[in-house]
């Protein structure tokens, strides 16, 4: 045999089976790297069990909670919104009583609200049985003062009602008696609102 072949051969089979050897490395390292990768994905996955119920009371959890220590025969809800509020108040309350009277005030589909029907029959399908007013605050609160009289809480959802409406004060003072509780919303905190019979009034903590 010639000597370069001889060579030639004496070199392939020197190197042939190094080429296995990476083969199995490679083929081992690649199993070992996705368990790797695998154990880490694993690591940092988010886990989809909601916290919310733990930590969280839901939309109206603070209100809920200025409610605990409040009995209240009788509710004035003055701007409705989707009706979970409602819902929320009187879950809330029934703790003190099962025999809670709602009243609302909303201009509903007028302004482009809730539709006063849907809304009714939300209320309802919650066993609450709503006496709504729609049309302007004002108004609404006369109608209560003549029909209705004294209200036990009253919950101004918008503050800009008695903000920008000083005579709304006035009208309040005539449905509350001396344990009226009148709420505010103000920047997502409920805050107490005293009426006064000069229909004058004060903000307090």
């Amino acid at each position: 045999m010639p000597l370069l072949k001889l060579w030639n051969s004496l070199r392939g089979q020197s190197t042939n089976p190094a080429a296995p050897l990476s083969g199995e490395s490679q083929a081992s390292e690649e199993p070992a790297t996705k368990a790797a990768n695998q154990g880490r994905a694993q690591a940092v996955k988010p886990s989809t069990k909601s916290s919310f119920g733990i930590f969280r009371g839901g939309p109206h959890s603070g209100l809920r909670k200025r409610l605990k220590t409040i009995s209240a025969c009788s509710v004035l809800e003055i701007g409705v919104g989707d009706g979970s509020r409602a819902i929320a108040t009187m879950e809330a309350l029934s703790h003190q009583s099962d025999s809670i009277r709602y009243f609302g005030i909303d201009e509903f589909e007028m302004a482009g609200g809730v539709n006063l029907k849907e809304f009714h029959q939300t209320l309802r399908n919650h066993g609450i049985h709503p006496k709504l007013f729609p049309g302007s605050v004002d108004r609404a609160l006369v109608k209560i003062a003549h029909t209705i009289g004294a209200i036990d809480l009253i919950l101004v959802t918008d503050a800009s009602v008695v903000d920008e409406n000083p005579a709304i004060a006035g009208l309040l003072a005539r449905i509350a008696h001396q344990e009226t509780v009148v709420l505010v919303s103000r920047s997502e905190t409920w805050i107490s609102l005293q009426v006064s019979s000069t229909h004058s009034s004060r903000r307090v903590a």
